[in-house]
């Protein structure tokens, strides 16, 4: 009966520890991480490095292309504002200007993020609505 419970135990930890994402900062790729919106500048986006999201929009940028993003999760936008993930895609068009295929609660989205700067610790975008 140990032995049962000892391998219950082991198999329960190893599915935990495979089951957690991480993301390592990447030097070479200062895109790839989380980022939490922190302010507006004029037009400009500016989004802080963090180890998790928290109650505000945000990114999570995987190095394969996908990414999750964390907007409002229903129509209204007046506080209090509820949040919740969403999975989409990411690719760079050129060297500041990316596009962004997500999900939200009315369906699914598509627009460019024109990276103005990009460091170790802040993003600043100027997100840009198109048709494609």
């Amino acid at each position: 009966m140990k032995k049962f419970f000892k391998s219950v135990l082991l198999v329960s930890l190893i599915l935990v520890s495979c089951s957690k994402e991480e993301i390592t900062f990447d030097p070479d790729n200062l895109l790839i991480g989380i980022w939490n919106h922190s302010e507006y500048n004029d037009n400009t986006s500016v989004y802080t490095r963090a180890d998790e999201f928290t109650d505000n929009p945000g990114y999570k940028f995987y190095s394969d292309g996908t990414l999750i993003e964390r907007r409002n999760s229903g129509w209204c936008g007046t506080p209090p504002i509820s949040y919740g993930d969403y999975n989409g895609t990411w690719s760079v068009l050129n060297d500041t200007l990316i596009r962004v295929n997500s999900t939200y609660w009315g369906g699914d989205i598509s627009y460019k993020l024109d990276i103005q700067t990009v460091n170790s610790k802040t993003l600043k975008v100027i997100p840009i609505y198109d048709n494609k």
